[in-house]
């Protein structure tokens, strides 16, 4: 007995990559997976990237012409958080409980896929 997919109507080689589409929940999941355990993997590079270093704000990128822009960071600004977790401060609990938060909604929005579309199960069942 040959079991009908939402696919079985197309050519073999569009069924192929539709099932291959399938597998593509599983990438916001092991993502979310690793921002809730290691938030600074992802916090640490994208701080970097927009010029927030230890020692302050790195000249010649993002983070610094946002300061030259707006002069003194005002305290609990958002600018003033970025800078705080960068320096590993009492800011880098609220830029990594972010990113556990987003983490979370990852994994729960992949693994609403998975169960929706059925993402693990064997597609050439026959």
């Amino acid at each position: 007995m040959v079991y009908q997919t939402r696919y079985s109507h197309y050519s073999p080689s569009i069924r192929a990559r539709a099932d291959k589409f399938h597998q593509l929940p599983l990438i916001p999941i092991v993502a979310g997976l690793v921002g809730v355990a290691v938030p600074g993997i992802v916090t640490g590079p994208i701080l970097a990237a927009l010029g927030f270093g230890a020692a302050g704000p790195i000249a010649g990128t993002a983070a610094a012409a946002a300061q030259a822009a707006m002069g003194n960071a005002v305290a609990g600004s958002a600018f003033a958080i970025a800078q705080s977790a960068a320096m590993g401060g009492s800011g880098a609990a609220i830029v990594n409980g972010v990113v556990q938060g987003v983490g979370v909604l990852l994994t729960g929005v992949g693994g609403a896929e998975c169960l929706i579309s059925g993402c693990g199960e064997d597609k050439k069942r026959r």
